[in-house]
């Protein structure tokens, strides 16, 4: 895995009229097998029933040296009865200010559909086809995970379609029990999710007291181990 796809990387029953995410402001630090080399800030905000997140990532220390390397990526999306469904997504990344990747799509699920739009490395429109249910993106998987981890504590088996510009497909995440893990310090208890089915090995760690968002994700790939760590956390619109 790339450092830059290493960065991107970084979920029942519901009740519609129930307490969804809160606006708040979150950092990571992105380690490759314990070397750190990458940064990223991730921002929720909302504005009456839609909602918005942002994320900001560039490589740093002896990486920013090799290469300077970051990505800005933005989701927008609501809250229903199904959980967090995409309105749109996108993604640019810049390799010492050129542009490598961009990416934009429009996602409506209610009519089955995700169409592409026109950027820089993507000349022509695609759509694809989803299936019934909500659809969400890379950025906003995991506040997808967060969000059903709180409303519907018992369930154990997650299943989203993931957008990402490129393709949709189906992602499975399995709640694997609780662990305690070291944090700023400390050791406390949060919820193991794992990832299910072919690929590379990804396990994260959900912790409540921060409405439920990732703490910790590990994946490991070519020999490689992959660990993003949160940093900071404020809850409330900066």
């Amino acid at each position: 895995m790339s450092i830059k796809t290493s960065i991107i990387v970084i979920v029942g029953l519901f009740c519609a009229s129930a307490q969804a995410l809160e606006p708040h402001f979150a950092k990571y630090q992105l380690s490759i097998n314990g070397l750190k080399i990458a940064e990223e800030t991730r921002t929720l905000h909302k504005l009456e029933d839609n909602f918005f997140y942002t994320a900001n990532a560039k490589t740093t220390g002896i990486a920013a040296l090799v290469k300077k390397y970051s990505a800005a990526a933005s989701s927008s999306f609501t809250i229903d009865e199904l959980g967090v469904d995409d309105i749109s997504y996108q993604i640019m990344e810049l390799e010492d200010t050129q542009v490598k990747e961009n990416y934009s799509i429009d996602v409506n699920s209610k009519h089955f559909k995700v169409i592409s739009n026109l950027t820089k490395t993507q000349p022509t429109i695609l759509t694809w086809d989803t299936k019934p249910g909500s659809v969400v993106d890379p950025l906003s998987l995991f506040l997808a995970l967060a969000h059903d981890l709180e409303k519907a504590p018992d369930k154990t088996e997650f299943f989203y379609q993931v957008a990402n510009g490129q393709s949709v497909k189906q992602h499975h995440y399995k709640k694997t029990g609780n662990q305690l893990i070291s944090l700023n310090q400390k050791t406390i208890k949060a919820i193991k999710i794992e990832k299910i089915g072919d690929g590379d090995k990804l396990e994260a760690y959900f912790f409540p007291e921060y409405q439920y968002l990732p703490i910790s994700i590990k994946q490991v790939k070519n020999g490689r181990d992959y660990h993003y760590q949160i940093t900071n956390y404020q809850l409330g619109a900066l």
